[in-house]
This record gives C-alpha cells, structure tokens and sequence, in this order.
C-alpha cells in the first residue's frame, strides 16, 4: 500500500544504518545518564532493571521485526497500529510515539547539557525565557537540539553517516572502559543486591526503559532501509541485544568500583567512574575526559536519531489523514519531510524549556510503553486474521506467547510509573479517540481536502481490514 507520498522518500539507509540509528539511541540514555538516578532507586539491582527493559523490549523488536518486513513504511509502530487495529487507535498510537519520542529527544538533549554544562561554566552568564531560568543542562541541551535539527532538515543520508561515526567511536570508548574496569570491580559492593526491595527493580525499569527506544526507531525509518526484510530484523533485535550486553557490563562495572551513594542521582555517573577505572592506571584525567567526550557523542546520538525519527510518524500521521497532510509534503531539495522536522522540533525545544530530566524520561518511557503494548496486540490481530494478504518475511517464534507476553508485560510496567505519567497515558487514550474525532470532522468539512480525505475514509469503512499490509514484493510506485 505504498502511497504516492510515502514512496517519495528514497531507500537511502543500508543495515549499517539502521543497526547504528538503533544502537546510539540506546547507548546514549542509557549508560550515560541514567544509571546514577537508576542507583538511586534500585542500588546494584539497577543492573538487574536494565537486563529487565532488555528483555521487554527484545519481545516487542521481535513483534516489530515480523510487523515491518511485511509493511516497510516510513511511521513504525504507528503504522502497524493503524493498519491492524484500526484509525482509532492508529491516532493513540502515532500521537504517543510521536509525544513519546519528543520527549525522549528532550531527555536525550538535556542529558548532553548534563556533560557540556561543566565545561562551559563561568563562560557563560545565567540565561532564561522570560520568568523561565535556564540552567546549564537546558542551555547546552537548547543548542544540540537546534543542531540536530538542522541535520535531519538538510538530510536524511546525512543523518546516516553521522550516526555510524559517532557509534563507532562510541563503542570504542566504553569498550576500553569495560576492559580496564573489569580488572578493578568489587562484587562485594554489590551486596545486597536489593537494598531497597525487590519492587524497586520494577520502578527503576520503569524508568530506564525510555533506553531501548532505538530498536523502535529503525522499524520508524522501514520505508528509507534498504533490503527491509532481512535488514530490520538484524538492527532491531541484534541492537537490543548488543546494547543490553553493554549495559549489564558497564552497570555492574560502575557500581563495582564507586560507591552507590557517590553517584546516586548523578547524570554524568559514568564519568565519576572512570575517574577510578583509569586512575588506578595513572591518567584519571584522561578517562574523565574521554567518558565526557563518549557521553557528549552518546547523547547526541540519541537526539539525532530521536529527531529523526519522531518526525517521521506525524509526516505518516499526515499521508493517513490522520493529521493535516501538508506534514506529508517533502521537501523538493533535501528530500525530508522538512514540515514535520520543524513541528517535532520546535516541541522538543518546548520540552527542554519546561521539563526536568527524569520526568523527560518517564514520559518518553510510558507513552512508548503504551505503544508497545498495542503493537504486540496488532500482530496478534494480523496473524488470526492474515488481512490484505498478510505475509511477513520473517515471524515471530514461540506465537501465540511472545506478542502476548510483550502486551502484558508493556501495559502492567505502566502502573510502576508516577502518578503524573500514568495519567499522561491515560490522556492520551482520550486524547487520542478525539483527536480522531476532529480530524474526522475537519475532512467533512473541508472541500479543498474533502477528495482525497474521503476516499481513505471510504476505504477503511468498506473493510478494517481491507488496507493491513503492503505485499512484501511489492515495488514502490514513483
């Protein structure tokens, strides 16, 4: 079902691509600014979250795997949403991925502030928006955000190429800090693994699970991949499961070698640890300098790819008539949705300005939650029904009990959420269903879009399921 819009954007990202897009989202969030408000929480056992949102989300990067190789467009889980369940919940599903991933984005910003704010003190005066302060996190987090994007504006291979040299040199980063740090770790200040309980594994999942995002993000970019049905599956799975290597070691290394109450609440937590990894090798210096250095790149990684991708899903909202369909429109020199970059920008900037750092996260981490559970859902739908030829090239193992796993599991870690997140996504339910309602009126009562508008309408009314997939051989019309 390849429209004509949706096809304008060109298949310019090969595996490489699409593995780094996933990874350095992951990385970013995820072992350089969240393990000291994870400690926090959980203490050791916040190695045990990270394994545990691992898992999670390796059950919905299967569910996405099979979903996207049968209908590689741009828009991911909201793209399967909608055409499995329905425009109801295709409006839940591409608002809160949407919402979910400016927020993650805004996360991912402030958390580069977090390691450029030290370096720039003193440099700068106190700065603010009107009655609003800045700080130093919001200030440097303003400026990438800007940066990034630009980037996404000017060009999507470009954003390809930057995600492959920031990863590779990320990795070789916290690589050489898991070999120096494994010769110095002290399992004994492991114990007890559970100072707080064993619930608070639960709450620290809760909020490092906004981490794993960037498995979601490849499926988000399908119609730009090349080769999608083998592709997608390696970048998303394989990206989890990499990334969730990486953090088990690197958390287990961090608070083996620093005490818990020396980086709780820290969000440059890693660096304060590689202060003792190389110091014991005399160039503690260095290896502050050098986490700081991977914590900017890492970071900023998340933010590119976030940017990305969140435009993507109201530039597919827009080619479904779930929202004005002028977001679908692409740029005629840089070949991006360059209305739906600027719309999703100037929300994440809104973010930066008013947010705090962990209910950035909690709120990218419970919208997604919700997505992901009716993801899960819309493969089981498509499966038991096989609507519009459906014909993945890849299915999920162990059917009927991964998707339903993953459905459950996604909705129950909503409820070790904070009461303001938990009723975020209960707003965006409502929000959703009328939203949907109001754009189904607008499309009645404007002539000039009336006749595109109620043949999509016509058609999803003839049959639910009529407009499910795109056949897997199906080649894109120009």
């Amino acid at each position: 079902m390849a429209s004509r819009t949706e096809t304008q954007l060109e298949r310019t990202l090969g595996f490489r691509e699409a593995l780094t897009i996933g990874v350095g989202t992951m990385v970013g969030a995820g072992i350089f600014v969240l393990p000291g408000p994870a400690a926090a929480l959980a203490g050791p056992a916040a190695a045990v979250a990270f394994v545990a949102a691992g898992g999670l989300a390796v059950l919905t990067a299967l569910s996405a795997s099979e979903l996207a190789t049968a209908m590689p467009a741009s828009g991911g889980p909201y793209h399967f949403i909608n055409r499995g369940l329905g425009p109801v919940f295709g409006s839940i599903a591409g608002l809160g991925n949407w919402l979910g991933l400016a927020f993650a984005t805004a996360f991912y910003a402030v958390g580069f502030g977090n390691y450029v704010a030290p370096l720039v003190s003193g440099i700068l005066p106190p700065l603010g928006i009107g009655p609003l302060p800045l700080s130093g996190p919001q200030l440097g987090g303003l400026v990438a955000a800007v940066l990034f994007i630009g980037v996404n504006y000017l060009s999507t291979k470009g954003t390809g190429d930057l995600q492959n040299v920031i990863v590779i040199v990320l990795l070789g980063i916290l690589g050489l800090f898991i070999l120096l740090g494994v010769t110095q770790a002290d399992v004994a200040t492991l114990r007890p693994l559970f100072p707080e309980g064993p619930e608070s594994v639960f709450l620290a999942t809760a909020l490092v699970f906004v981490s794993y995002l960037g498995f979601a993000q490849v499926a988000t970019v399908a119609g730009e991949i090349k080769q999608p049905g083998t592709n997608l599956l390696r970048a998303m799975v394989g990206g989890v499961l990499l990334v969730t290597a990486v953090y088990a070691v690197s958390m287990v290394i961090l608070l083996g070698v620093v005490e818990r109450a020396a980086i709780a609440g820290s969000g440059t937590a890693i660096a304060d640890g590689a202060a003792v990894v190389f110091g014991a090798f005399g160039s503690g210096v260095v290896g502050v300098g050098l986490l700081t250095f991977g914590g900017l790149l890492a970071t900023a990684s998340s933010a590119n790819a976030s940017v990305l991708s969140a435009s993507r899903i109201n530039y597919a909202m827009g080619r479904d008539g779930l929202m004005d369909d002028r977001l679908s429109a692409i740029h005629e020199r840089f070949d991006t949705p360059h209305r739906s970059i600027l719309l999703t920008g100037g929300l994440i900037l809104v973010f930066i300005v008013v947010g705090e750092v962990n209910s950035l996260a909690r709120a990218g981490s419970v919208l997604h939650l919700l997505v992901y559970g009716l993801l899960n859902v819309s493969l089981i739908v498509f499966r038991e029904t096989r609507a519009g030829g459906y014909d993945p090239d890849f299915e999920v193992p162990f059917y009927p009990a991964v998707p339903a796993l993953g459905a459950v599991l996604s909705f129950a870690l909503i409820g070790f959420m904070e009461l303001p997140e938990v009723l975020l996504a209960a707003g965006l339910v409502v929000g959703g269903i009328v939203w949907y309602v109001l754009m189904s009126a607008a499309a009645l009562w404007t002539p000039a879009r009336w006749r595109c508008t109620a043949a999509r309408s016509r058609s999803r009314l003839k049959s639910r399921w009529s407009s499910t997939s795109t056949p897997r051989r199906n080649v894109p019309r120009r």
